[in-house]
């Protein structure tokens, strides 16, 4: 991991280096994928007094994740900053890990089977079943059903075909309709 410190109207001494170092530099352990570490530490003088401010800047495989702490004591902010990296990286964790788990199930429901070259379900995928309004419907009935069920979709037996139709909100807004082909 690559770690670079800059400062803003601060001189930074060795002293300085050597800690934020070894404070930021131990987020590490939190996070497999960190590529660089960029720290920028400042000062400000105001009325009220000085600040200095830690900003951390790190550098994943696909994202970056930044923290900010300003507080009168440079090594405080530097501590604050560090802990408030930790967080934020371990969180980044979280969340791939969790993104990697959800897909996990998908591939466990289909297995393939080499000596019929196909792809078979397992047999403890679960069904689940769609509710099937009873009487036949014309397409702006099953578009009102759609509304007051507050579905993504509907299937329906067109009045007008007597075959099993689906209607459906587009993210446009707009409704779609699936119909049966019809038979010659």
């Amino acid at each position: 991991m690559k770690m670079s410190i800059h400062g803003k109207q601060l001189v930074i001494t060795d002293a300085i280096r050597e800690y934020a170092e070894s404070k930021i530099g131990r987020v590490e352990k939190y996070h497999d994928g960190i590529i660089e570490l960029a720290i920028s530490l400042s000062a400000v003088k105001l009325k009220t007094g000085n600040y200095h401010t830690a900003e951390v800047l790190a550098y994943l495989e696909g994202s970056t994740v930044k923290a900010t702490c300003t507080d009168e004591d440079l090594y405080a902010a530097i501590d604050q900053v560090a802990d408030k990296l930790e967080g934020q990286l371990k969180k980044h964790k979280e969340k791939i890990q969790d993104a990697i788990r959800s897909r996990e199930p998908m591939a466990k429901k289909l297995k393939y089977n080499p000596d019929t070259k196909t792809v078979e379900k397992d047999s403890a995928a679960k069904v689940v079943k769609v509710y099937l309004p009873p009487k036949p419907m014309n397409l702006e009935e099953a578009i009102l059903q759609l509304e007051i069920l507050n579905k993504v979709f509907l299937p329906f037996i067109n009045a007008e075909t007597g075959n099993m139709d689906i209607v459906y909100k587009r993210k446009d807004g707009d409704y779609g309709h699936i119909e049966q082909p019809r038979k010659k």
